[in-house]
């Protein structure tokens, strides 16, 4: 009988005890017996669950008896109370029956399970909770405004309610009766159960599960009792039960879920956010101006100083009132805090000698051990939470310990950061730096698996790493208490599930099982998943690891990248045979499904292959056809990356070289239409300056309308001086050419208050606007 890796390395070593009855002969094994469900299609069992069962030992329930039916037909009843007529009962969660016969989950951790089969019965229990909504009564965004008065007339602030990362109402589904966040034990025990029987939910979707026809189900005596290694298991694709309760099901399948309600970041903006005028002091000084609100809905930057500290310990102890249940409080400010008030980085906080990682961290860090020491003296039995992240994720010098009751989420993205041994060692020895600073030990990892999310120009690449996992794993058991794992994503779902599930599922096991056989796993997978393609799917992942495993840039315009066109030739082979080995069958459909999501790669080396031709006719003399095939390769770039690169070098060659000026034009105005988020940052300034050339391209054609036109695609904002400048120093050279010689004046005018700006482009357009007002006068 085939078992999951976690439940199969703990029953191989399990030795049963002999009972009274005789011992049904299991192959291989005459000396276990087996209890019997169900006999040739009949019943012999129902499933006992309390009256009062929470809703997801309820669901339990009917997840058992659903499979158990899909598989041999019978249909076990639910009941809440052992028949007599009935032989073999399945108790599904803690009840009076299963208190009766000394069935107990104390000792188990929350969120970990036991099954129990002997003689008699079969028990699935698990430690299971509810989490209440924080706050309570809010299932929709609708509830927010009466929830955030009450909550500003129980403080008497014009704070924010704290919501924004603790608790999402999506995450709750209202016909299952029970949220993501909640632990659910007893149906991890059940998942558990079925896993014993056969069943394998792989990917989320269609086709995604295997559930073998057995019309006969027996089970083996055992006693069996798992906890998580981790009890923070939290893998996010940007879906929710809401509207992607299939993702959902497999989420929990994977027994994936968290043991407790914990708030690790965006912690100063529900301060910050409405006190804009009543409070400035909260808010940094940023080159002589306090910003406007941007970001993540915080309100400027914020200035990590005694006022805004103050106000955070009182936010703090009036959250404990309100939440007496959240074991965690944030103090950090909202990710991407990469700014310092002007006073402060005067005073030494802005520490650029210790490198973009690090430069913030003494000031983060000194403000989150502030607040922590603060709610020390009213709360010491709650923790903290800073988050180790961008510029502050460094550990702090002028801090030798962190307060008692600190927590640190440090942030990382193991999929690049290990395959360099160098940055592998750097992470690893940070890491070790932050827990020798941390005497609480309230040490959890924020993840990142988003490679598949379109600005970072890997669609359609097998991403592959399951052996760093497990090192990560087995180096973070007993050091980190778990972890939030953000997943690619799309249109609320998971992003590419054909390719990303087998990853996905390798980290939810290692998560039970650090030290789970994975060359056994992946032969299963395969086996089970795709039938007669076994062997060409596991080359194609095993391939899908080597691949991805290489110490080369992630960047695939560049020459040496880790993924070469004689990688995607040999995965297309790869695909091509197992396909025809599946025929017409679901194993042909779920390696169909994995060719589908993999044809952004083939394309992308289609435009690559032409993007070479084009440079090979330029190197000839040959620019028409150069021009030709760039805009050949654009067409045939199925990421925004490789499209940027050929339209770059269509419109150099049509600006310098042909003298194209309305088709360079066309180019840059074509860049311009890239999304911005499909880019990475690096890239991103290449569409503005190529909407500058094309504006300035088409006014110096004659057509001023159409370079207007161009312009008004660009929002004026305030964080963007050097940018503003250059648009509105357009602008106002057309205007003057129109005859505009006033709104010239002021557009030049309004370009030269622009912060940001080289003193050489400031200087050529005062002498600009000097001279537009002499010949005005």
């Amino acid at each position: 009988m085939f078992k999951s890796p976690i439940v199969f390395s703990l029953l191989s070593s399990l030795v049963l005890a002999a009972c009274d009855r005789p011992a049904r002969t299991v192959e291989g094994n005459p000396a276990k017996k087996e209890l019997t469900l169900v006999e040739a299609g009949a019943a012999l069992s129902e499933i006992v669950v309390a009256k009062d069962a929470l809703p997801q030992v309820a669901f339990a329930a009917r997840e058992l008896q659903e499979h158990i039916k899909k598989m041999s037909g019978a249909e076990l009843p639910i009941v809440h109370s052992v028949s007599p007529e009935v032989p073999h009962p399945i108790f599904v969660g803690e009840s009076e029956e299963t208190r009766a016969r000394n069935l107990s989950v104390d000792d188990l951790a929350m969120e970990g399970y036991r099954i129990v089969v002997n003689d008699h019965y079969v028990a699935l229990l698990g430690r299971d909770a509810t989490f209440p909504p924080v706050p309570e009564g809010f299932r929709s965004n609708e509830d927010l405004p009466g929830l955030t008065e009450e909550w500003q007339k129980f403080t008497g602030r014009d704070w924010l309610l704290p919501r924004n990362g603790l608790y999402d109402p999506r995450n709750f589904n209202a016909e299952l009766g029970f949220s993501a966040y909640d632990p659910t034990g007893t149906l991890f025990a059940v998942y558990a159960f079925l896993e014993e029987l056969g069943v394998r939910w792989y990917s989320p979707y269609e086709d995604g599960m295997v559930l073998p026809e057995k019309k006969t189900l027996r089970v083996p005596d055992q006693d069996l009792a798992v906890n998580p290694v981790f009890s923070r298991r939290f893998m996010r694709w940007g879906g929710f039960p809401s509207n992607d309760l299939e993702g959902f099901l497999w989420f929990k399948r994977q027994k994936l879920g968290m043991s407790e309600m914990t708030w690790f970041c965006h912690g100063t903006p529900h301060v910050t956010n409405n006190t804009r005028e009543s409070h400035p002091e909260y808010r940094a000084v940023i080159d002589g101006v306090i910003p406007d609100p941007y970001g993540r809905k915080t309100a400027g930057v914020p200035r990590l100083a005694p006022p805004l500290r103050d106000a955070m310990i009182e936010f703090g102890n009036k959250f404990f009132e309100y939440f007496p249940d959240i074991p965690t409080f944030a103090a950090a400010p909202a990710d991407g805090f990469v700014k310092i008030d002007d006073r402060d980085a005067a005073a030494g906080w802005d520490r650029k000698e210790r490198g973009e990682t690090a430069r913030l961290s003494d000031y983060v860090w000194t403000f989150v051990n502030d607040v922590a020491k603060g709610l020390g003296k009213t709360h010491p039995d709650k923790i903290v939470m800073g988050l180790a992240y961008s510029n502050a994720r460094g550990v702090p010098e002028d801090l030798e310990k962190l307060e008692p009751n600190v927590g640190i989420a440090y942030c990382q993205n193991r999929s690049l950061v290990m395959v360099d041994p160098q940055r592998k060692a750097e992470m690893e020895a940070e890491r070790k730096a932050w827990l020798e600073k941390l005497p609480s030990g309230e040490f959890y990892i924020w993840e990142y698996y988003l490679n598949h999310q379109e600005k970072y120009g890997l669609a359609g690449v097998p991403v592959i790493f399951t052996a760093i996992m497990q090192e990560d794993a087995k180096s973070l058991r007993g050091l980190s208490k778990g972890e939030y794992v953000e997943c690619s994503y799309g249109s609320g779902k998971m992003l590419n599930p054909a390719l990303n599930h087998y990853p996905y599922m390798v980290q939810a096991r290692l998560y039970w099982d650090p030290d789970m056989d994975l060359t056994a796993f992946l032969q299963e997978y395969c086996d089970t998943f795709y039938g007669p393609a076994s062997a060409e799917m596991k080359e194609f992942f095993q391939f899908a690891e080597e691949v991805w495993m290489r110490n080369a840039p992630r960047n695939l315009t560049e020459t040496n990248a880790f993924l070469q066109p004689a990688d995607a030739e040999r995965y297309a082979d790869l695909l091509a045979a197992a396909a025809a080995k599946a025929g017409n069958s679901v194993y042909g459909r779920r390696v169909a499904a994995v060719v589908a999501e993999c044809e952004p790669m083939f394309k992308k080396f289609e435009g690559k292959k032409t993007y070479a031709r084009g440079v090979k006719a330029l190197e000839n003399g040959d620019t028409a056809l150069a021009v030709q095939l760039f805009q050949e390769a654009a067409d045939q770039s199925a990421d925004s990356e490789g499209r940027l690169e050929a339209l770059l070098q269509r419109a150099k060659i049509q600006n310098e070289t042909l003298g194209d000026r309305k088709g360079a034009a066309d180019s840059w105005l074509a860049i311009w239409n890239i999304p911005p988020k499909s880019l990475p940052n690096a890239k991103r300034s290449h569409r503005l300056d190529s909407l500058i050339k094309a504006a300035i391209a088409l006014r110096e054609e004659g057509q001023l309308d159409e370079a207007l036109q161009a312009l008004a695609e660009y929002e004026i904002r305030n964080q963007n001086g050097y940018w503003n400048f250059q648009i509105l120093q357009e602008q106002g050279r057309i205007a003057r050419l129109q005859g505009q010689d006033e709104k010239a004046h002021q557009l030049f005018s309004r370009a030269l208050e622009q912060p940001n700006v080289p003193e050489a482009a400031r200087a050529r357009l005062e002498k600009e606007l000097r001279k537009s007002s002499s010949d005005h006068s």
